[in-house]
């Protein structure tokens, strides 16, 4: 039977780009589950007091709460800046010493 040459048999059988998605799914996971981990110590840096009013004719009587609230947004942004952090360290620091090759 005659070889054909028109078929191409891969050097390796890996698609070589899949080893970056693989690579990246990784770390945003690791980022993800780090950055959850750690956020509840930051809770007790983003409390505030918040305002409590009453609608009284024209006016509006507005006094301090004396339980504390949680700013939620705070805490997103706590949360994806470690997301981030994580991710940016990997990147420009830790991968080039650990895996020895650029990233493209």
């Amino acid at each position: 039977m005659p070889a054909r040459n028109n078929i191409h048999v891969p050097s390796e059988s890996w698609p070589f780009f899949s080893w970056f998605v693989i690579e990246f799914a990784i770390v945003i996971a690791v980022a993800v589950v780090l950055a959850w981990q750690t956020s509840p110590f930051f809770e007790d840096s983003v409390v505030m007091y918040g305002w409590e009013c009453e609608q009284e004719s024209q006016e509006t009587n507005c006094s301090v709460t004396d339980e504390p609230e949680m700013q939620q947004t705070a805490l997103n942004w706590i949360f994806w800046g470690i997301v981030g952090m994580v991710f940016a360290a990997w990147y420009l620091g830790a991968r080039r010493f650990v895996l020895k090759r650029t990233v493209l």
